[in-house]
């Protein structure tokens, strides 16, 4: 066979495998079981989180102590003989008593294949790969409430089930969806001290292809250790109060500005100049999308007191600032209400699933992603809620935004079966 043949096929053969990690049918749990071992041996696995904007990727991942200064290369080529050195920040992670290393990429090109590879206490990783959108509208996972280390059993048993249920919900959206990120509304571990549960989260494979934008739940909030496994963009806007784990932040992408916010923090103004540095830095997008943990207008009618507090710290802002969409988790049970302005229903009541420029905001509320934990919605569902469903099972949703058209379909991990759709026209 000529050497020149024989380089294409092997390129070739090396490419198909850096992909087959995120495509294919989702694992079964014996199939899944055998890779436990490795799992929890690992010391952590690299994260992406979006950048600034569709140009741009962010990346954080642990090392020991005692380890020097950690590298990164990224390329287009895959055995990275194009690669550049990305520059890499660390700062010290008391909880887990180790450095988080922080680098980001810019000035990406769209729809194009990156091939990166990093270091960890001197050991290179194999080569990982990402691929930039198109340029065009915008598709996110929806999930929240991976929570790993919420179910029962025993403290094995518990980390298995739930790793692979957040697994298996990874694995099942990709089959049929292609997605530019994964929105996490928060509650991303039990145990926010906890490095051996944050390296649960990270273990999918699909993460070391797709950027997680995750919220600060209150399982989250109360040490550091959220700010040191998600490099987020823009998260420096000067606020009177933060908690331990951090603030909000904001992207845009393809002209959707997603804003995220810490429900936790009970200082309105901090969210409001959040909010209002977002919309000031991205004014001419189309849709504004926010994400927080507590849900304001669930089926139980806020009765939780988290939920109560967000209508009043973050909801009057949602108001101001014209938001289209907010996405929330927390309640362990699927919710999505009418649309809301003011307090007030301000659509028909009758249209349940199709929005033309309504005004006000739809708030959807996603159900465990792992199946962790769930909660009942109870025999009434508020005046606010539209549609509500609690069937014991995880779920996601798909957000696709194709320029006047944002739609959100809502699936059931085990059967990958839609149960809700609802789209707004702009």
């Amino acid at each position: 066979m000529p050497k020149k043949l024989l380089s294409v096929i092997l390129i070739i053969s090396l490419v198909f495998s850096l992909f087959t990690f995120s495509a294919g049918a989702a694992s079964t749990f014996e199939e899944w079981q055998t890779g436990w071992e490795d799992i929890k041996a690992s010391s952590g696995y690299i994260t992406l989180t979006p950048g600034e904007d569709e140009t741009q990727m962010n990346f954080s991942w642990q090392s020991s102590f005692f380890s020097t200064r950690e590298q990164i290369v990224l390329g287009k080529k895959a055995d990275l003989s194009d690669a550049k050195q990305l520059k890499v920040k660390r700062d010290f992670n008391l909880f887990g008593f180790e450095w988080t290393n922080n680098a980001s990429a810019t000035e990406l090109e769209t729809n194009t294949v990156y091939y990166y590879r990093y270091t960890v206490d001197k050991t290179e990783s194999e080569v990982y790969s990402f691929t930039t959108g198109d340029g065009e509208g915008v598709t996110a996972l929806f999930v929240t409430d991976s929570q790993i280390g919420r179910s029962s059993g025993t403290q094995e048993e518990i980390y298995m089930n739930d790793t692979y249920g957040w697994t298996k919900t990874l694995e099942t959206a990709s089959e049929n969806n292609e997605f530019d990120f994964i929105l996490s509304s928060g509650d991303q571990v039990e145990d926010s001290y906890s490095e051996e549960q944050y390296t649960y989260f990270e273990s999918p494979s699909i993460l070391r292809s797709t950027p997680v934008a995750a919220a600060i739940g209150n399982h989250d909030f109360y040490t550091t250790n959220y700010s040191h496994h998600f490099n987020n963009p823009n998260d420096k806007t000067f606020t009177l109060f933060r908690w331990p784990a951090g603030q909000g932040y904001y992207f845009c992408y393809n002209d959707v500005l997603f804003i995220v916010v810490d429900s936790n923090n009970f200082l309105p103004t901090a969210n409001r100049r959040i909010i209002k540095n977002a919309c000031k830095a991205y004014p001419e997008a189309k849709w504004r999308v926010l994400m927080m943990h507590h849900s304001p207008f669930d089926a139980r009618g806020a009765d939780d007191i988290g939920n109560k507090f967000a209508r009043t710290t973050v909801v009057p802002f949602i108001d101001e600032f014209d938001i289209d969409v907010c996405l929330s988790g927390h309640d362990h049970y699927y919710s999505r209400s009418h649309i809301i302005k003011d307090g007030e229903i301000t659509s028909d009541i009758g249209k349940t699933d199709a929005y033309n420029n309504p005004d006000g905001t739809l708030y959807i509320t996603q159900n465990s992603s792992s199946g962790s934990n769930y909660s009942g919605i109870g025999d009434e569902i508020s005046e606010y809620c539209s549609f509500a469903l609690q069937e014991r099972r995880a779920t996601y949703s798909i957000l696709d935004i194709d320029g006047d058209t944002l739609t959100v379909k809502s699936y059931h991990t085990d059967t990958n079966e839609m149960f809700d759709s609802v789209t707004i026209e702009k």
